[in-house]
């Protein structure tokens, strides 16, 4: 992060870092680049991140890309409310009912691309942008910002551009490759954009059973929906797809249910001393009461939906977006189900354009991963030797019934799924198998 005394001057040929200034010739003929108060990315609030033993600022990354973050950036709000009724019934049964909902704005995103072309202009210039040089249509202007190119720009040295050049937000930026979004070739890469939001509803229902005659229980079950039009989510490893936001200056493709949505959960847990041993329903005295009695059972089931499936790109050889498939039909009805084929891939094709969005939804909804079906058993018994002194002894079983959780089925790019015949595979698990596990514990 820059220090707080450092300065970026607005000046495209003089900046200062802790006292030093950088040559005056170091980027020559700036004036015409920076010619309105748009194209300085000051005027968006950035603050450079690229340090130098030198001078420090943003003539220094002149025909090469900018890694930075927000100036001063908007602070995330959560508004929450919920609604609940409880009854409590005989027999210490406690029976509650309620709405929890919740509404994100300013979420952060990952990152965006200043120099990102948005879905208007791409739709109006089309081919003549000239991303595919070999395209007749494509239109070349000339290269006014040749003197700040360095050798490393794709563009160095070259009289006339392709049209995308002088469509950017701040063409001095960049290295001269086009880039459809990913970021890798970023004119400007603005990280933690605060541009997201999202919504969460959910119905929420408990069933309690306060510990009496050495039982007690709890149920709950949760029926829940969140919305959000976050391309990437912080938690990367519930889901993620292979590209970006079609287009993150408007965001109405991207809004869809969230890759860590869990539709339906349901856990239900217990535990019971087992009626047998000294001061329970069945004595057996002697050294039987001492191994067989005076043990107490554990169980928690959980069971739920899985989260989406991320909505393929298209992966074509020359992309002017990140442009998602086109869904044709509901890609989870009737699909098999298994690790070789999890959906049906032929749901989904190639818009009849290059330059319109797909589409599929950046997550499907009705295309889920396998869901949760887990069950954990455990028993303890207390051996006391005295006063204060205890020895505790568990038996835990985890998955009890050895079931396997299928992973992420694989989404790679429309194009190369298709050639691989990998599209909607599944090639690893998510849980472990059963387990079990002993424990002693002496406290004193």
């Amino acid at each position: 992060m820059i220090p707080s005394h450092t300065k970026l001057s607005r000046h495209p040929n003089r900046s200062t870092h802790r006292g030093v200034i950088a040559n005056p010739k170091a980027a020559p003929n700036l004036e015409p680049i920076f010619r309105s108060p748009r194209a300085s990315p000051r005027s968006r609030g950035s603050v450079q991140l690229w340090r130098a033993r030198v001078a420090c600022g943003y003539a220094n990354n002149l025909g090469t890309y900018l890694n930075t973050v927000l100036h001063s950036n908007r602070t995330q709000e959560t508004y929450n409310y919920n609604f609940g009724i409880e009854y409590e019934a005989p027999h210490g049964i406690i029976l509650s009912v309620g709405y929890v909902g919740s509404r994100g704005l300013f979420n952060v995103m990952s990152a965006v691309d200043l120099n990102q072309l948005d879905l208007g202009t791409i739709q109006k210039y089309g081919a003549s942008l000239c991303v595919n040089t070999s395209d007749p249509s494509c239109v070349m202007v000339p290269n006014v910002w040749e003197p700040t190119q360095p050798p490393t720009n794709a563009n160095y040295g070259l009289s006339t551009v392709p049209l995308w050049v002088s469509l950017q937000e701040f063409p001095q930026f960049g290295n001269g490759s086009y880039d459809p979004g990913n970021g890798y070739n970023a004119g400007i890469q603005v990280h933690s954009w605060p541009g997201a939001d999202s919504e969460y509803s959910s119905l929420q229902t408990r069933v309690q059973k306060r510990l009496t005659n050495h039982f007690t229980t709890l149920a709950s079950f949760t029926w829940a929906k969140l919305i959000t039009d976050n391309d990437l989510p912080t938690l990367g490893f519930i889901g993620s797809h292979s590209g970006r936001a079609q287009d993150w200056k408007d965001l109405k493709y991207e809004h869809a249910v969230s890759a860590q949505d869990v539709k339906y959960q349901f856990t239900w847990q217990a535990s019971y001393d087992l009626p047998v041993g000294k001061g329970r329903e069945l004595n057996l005295g002697g050294p039987a009461n001492a191994i067989l009695g005076g043990w107490t059972a554990n169980g928690i089931f959980y069971v739920s939906t899985g989260v989406p499936v991320a909505g393929p790109i298209v992966g074509a050889n020359i992309s002017y977006f990140d442009q998602r498939a086109n869904m044709v039909c509901d890609a989870g009805k009737g699909a098999p189900h298994t690790a070789t084929q999890w959906f049906k891939p032929d749901c989904f094709a190639n818009p009849a354009s290059p330059f319109v969005p797909g589409t599929a939804p950046v997550y499907l909804d009705h295309v889920r991963t396998m869901g949760a079906d887990n069950l954990d058993l455990s028993f303890y018994k207390n051996f006391p030797f005295g006063k204060e002194r205890n020895l505790r002894f568990e038996v835990s079983s985890y998955n009890v019934a050895n079931k396997a959780q299928l992973g992420y089925p694989n989404v790679p790019s429309y194009t190369s799924g298709w050639s691989n015949n990998a599209f909607g595979q599944i090639t690893q698990t998510v849980n472990t198998p059963r387990q079990f596990q002993f424990g002693s514990r002496f406290t004193f």
